[in-house]
C-alpha cells in the first residue's frame, strides 16, 4: 500500500479527497497546511506520493513546499491540484503533475497510478 501526503487548507476538500484515497486503499496522512506538511515529511520516509494544492493560505504555495520536500531529501512524485484554468508549467518540476480541480475519484487515483 502506497501512503500518500494529502496536503489542502480547505477541510471540505482534504476530507473528500482523504476519503477518495483510503477508499481505493491508500494509506493517508493529511496535512491542513505547509508547516504540518513539511514536518510530516520529515519524519515519513514511506511517503510514495505528495498530492498538494497549488494555493495554500499559510507562507507557501504548494510547488513551493514540494521544492522544499525534495531539498530536504523527498524525493517522491507530487501532484499539484488547482481550479485555476492553466497549469503553473513555467514552475512545475519534472517530479510534479498539474490535476485541474474539480476531478473526480477515477482521475485522481489515475493521476497518482501514473506518478506510481
Amino acid at each position: 500500500m502506497k501512503t500518500v501526503l494529502l496536503v489542502d487548507d480547505n477541510r471540505d476538500v482534504l476530507e473528500v479527497t482523504a476519503f477518495m484515497l483510503e477508499d481505493a486503499g491508500y494509506e493517508v496522512v493529511a496535512a491542513a497546511g505547509p508547516e504540518q506538511a513539511l514536518q510530516v515529511a520529515s519524519v515519513r520516509p514511506d511517503i510514495g506520493v505528495v498530492v498538494t494544492d497549488l494555493n495554500l493560505k499559510k507562507g507557501m504555495s504548494g510547488i513551493e513546499m514540494g521544492k522544499a520536500m525534495h531539498d530536504e531529501g523527498l524525493k517522491c512524485p507530487m501532484i499539484v491540484m488547482s481550479g485555476e484554468s492553466e497549469p503553473p508549467e513555467e514552475e512545475l518540476q519534472s517530479w510534479m503533475k498539474y490535476l485541474s480541480k474539480p476531478f473526480d475519484r477515477k482521475t485522481l487515483l489515475a493521476a497518482i497510478t501514473e506518478e506510481a
